[in-house]
């Protein structure tokens, strides 16, 4: 049995599938992404939506701004956009540089055009069971842990983040499989405790090889959200692959795992805005 989760192959086959039905159905989906700054890891991953997009048939329009730039230039892009009828799907590439509020600037977005799903009505109708859109995030997770073919009713989860609200989808979306799941701290004083019962550790907190093999419970599922820098060379996540690998029963690498899950997720929900948008015109 293959421990390890591939993401890169899962997302190739999402990526076949959603070029299939853009073709059969005789659309074409528009994405804009914002970019402000000029961080290299940012830089790199917009390059790769962009690569996935036209890969797949979707129109990908960049809108760069420099690092200067005022929140108030990022607003009045964001309202053009809204307001433009050819762009479908909009995304925020994140983290904004440090002197924006990047919570207004999420905010902004039409939530009809909100591809991550991070705007606060987004996710407050997905939690409240109002919408079938899922955050592209959280369903990339999901179909990760969905992909080992375990039974997941009756489970425990665990998912160590900073960030209750990103991470509240993605609990939702097991506790509708039966699965127990609480969204703990990084600094939480009873961290390891928590951990070490989770049947399924999601690890989102941005702090290499935070997670250590006596953290983790024995065949259990790990999936690591993390990407770190190491050395400006090496991207790392969250866990301490190698000797976690040994104890897991599945694990997501890095790079390779959440990432490309992630991209293609972002094409999914993209062409579910540009179908929802076709319907109510």
């Amino acid at each position: 049995m293959n421990k390890m989760i591939d993401g890169k192959k899962l997302a190739e086959n999402i990526q076949v599938e959603i070029s299939k039905e853009i073709f059969q159905k005789g659309i074409r989906p528009s994405l804009a992404v914002v970019l402000v700054g000029d961080d290299p890891a940012s830089r790199l991953y917009v390059n790769l939506k962009k690569k996935a997009s036209q890969k797949v048939g979707i129109d990908f329009h960049e809108y760069l701004l420099v690092k200067k730039s005022t929140e108030q230039e990022v607003l009045e892009t964001i309202d053009f956009l809204n307001k433009d009828k050819d762009i479908d799907a909009i995304l925020i590439q994140l983290p904004l540089p440090k002197h924006f509020d990047t919570d207004k600037i999420i905010q902004a977005m039409d939530p009809a055009k909100d591809v991550d799903g991070f705007h606060p009505a987004s996710i407050k109708k997905f939690l409240k069971g109002q919408s079938g859109f899922v955050p592209g995030l959280a369903l990339g997770i999901f179909k990760l842990i969905k992909s080992t073919e375990e039974e997941l009713k009756g489970k425990n989860a665990v998912i160590v983040a900073k960030s209750d609200i990103l991470y509240q989808p993605v609990a939702k979306l097991l506790n509708d499989q039966g699965v127990a799941t609480a969204i703990v701290r990084p600094d939480d004083r009873n961290l390891k405790d928590e951990t070490i019962k989770a049947d399924i550790l999601i690890v989102a907190c941005g702090s290499p090889f935070f997670i250590k093999e006596d953290m983790v419970k024995q065949d259990s599922i790990v999936i690591d959200v993390g990407t770190n820098k190491i050395d400006n060379d090496y991207i790392v996540g969250d866990v301490d692959y190698t000797n976690v690998f040994q104890k897991a029963k599945f694990i997501t690498p890095v790079p390779g795992g959440v990432g490309p899950m992630t991209v293609a997720m972002l094409l999914y929900n993209t062409l579910q805005l540009a179908e929802n948008k076709k319907t109510a015109e």
